[in-house]
């Protein structure tokens, strides 16, 4: 009643050192989740659930449970996402605490990554270092989101309340929280995960893949591609091929011409997308642009460029 339009909840006090408490919608009727943290000794005997809750909330409710469960608090990743014909991805692979959803996004990036990749390999179009590229690509990526992304907000709201309180300072307290929460903020929106310097993706050298990025329209090798309208009133995701797709925007015959010459004879499935550099397609700041079939962009540029052989040899793990 208080806040109609929310569907989740969090609650910070001092005693949980950092760790939220979190109420959430499940349905539009009064299905609810909660979860947080409790003693280690904790069974379904020896803890007070609707007390519990009832505390975090601040006032009293009747509620019945469908469900009650434990799982351990902690950040976990494994040391490679292959191992000979073995793959792992999703929750085989990396958990952390159901903080925002990044363990499901985690593990859906995880599939798209890998799926394109075993499938190439089996058409015969995508070779060994394809595969090697997976858990060079997505084990930073989840490292990093729980370092920096859960680890670091827990130990971030730890210290707030370690050094601010309203019993002790109303103001401070809320001057301190709205620049917490700032600083939440621009965490979140920098989250961009990126494979720059992936073995098979041609950008600049020096780089790793990693979380901390800055989104943009511009098609960078490594990032993923940018929604943008084609003169068709399609968007280009609507029109991107099974293979690799290569986008030409008022880009030369002779630049195009050899890459699909030299993926034919590689029997590298290329779509070509022709269309002009005109409108939003100019936020791309490139006229021919190599995507992935995760749409991530393998290489881009303006002009012809001399090894067309080397570029499909390298984003193809051959």
């Amino acid at each position: 009643k208080r806040f109609p339009d929310r569907t989740t909840f969090r609650v910070l006090h001092p005693e949980q050192h950092g760790v939220w408490q979190f109420f959430g919608r499940i349905d539009v009727e009064e299905g609810w989740f909660f979860h947080g943290p409790v003693p280690p000794e904790a069974t379904l005997e020896n803890i007070d659930f609707h007390g519990l809750m009832e505390r975090a909330a601040g006032f009293s409710f009747s509620c019945t449970f469908d469900h009650i469960g434990f799982w351990d608090l902690r950040v976990e990743v494994a040391k490679t996402y292959r191992q000979g014909r073995a793959f792992v991805a999703g929750d085989a692979a990396h958990s952390h605490p159901p903080y925002g959803a990044f363990g499901l996004n985690s593990g859906l990036d995880d599939v798209a990554n890998l799926s394109w990749k075993l499938a190439a390999v089996l058409e015969g179009w995508g070779g060994e270092a394809l595969l090697d590229s997976y858990s060079e690509e997505r084990r930073p990526i989840f490292w990093e989101t729980g370092e920096d992304v859960i680890a670091g907000g827990v130990m971030e709201d730890r210290a707030f309340l370690s050094s601010h309180s309203p019993d002790r300072g109303q103001k401070e307290f809320l001057e301190g929280w709205k620049a917490l929460q700032e600083r939440e903020s621009l965490r979140y929106s920098a989250y961009e995960p990126h494979y720059d310097g992936s073995a098979v993706v041609i950008g600049a050298p020096g780089t790793s893949s990693g979380i901390h990025g800055r989104h943009t329209l511009k098609a960078q090798p490594g990032h993923h591609l940018a929604p943008q309208m084609l003169s068709s009133g399609r968007n280009v995701f609507e029109e991107l091929g099974q293979g690799l797709t290569l986008l030409a925007f008022d880009a030369e015959d002779q630049a195009v011409e050899p890459f699909q010459r030299i993926s034919r004879s590689m029997g590298v499935p290329l779509t070509v997308i022709k269309d002009t550099f005109e409108g939003e397609r100019k936020a791309y700041e490139s006229r021919l642009v190599l995507v992935r079939p995760d749409q991530f962009v393998a290489w881009s540029g303006n002009q012809q460029p001399g090894g067309v052989e080397e570029i499909l040899r390298k984003v193809t793990g051959r």
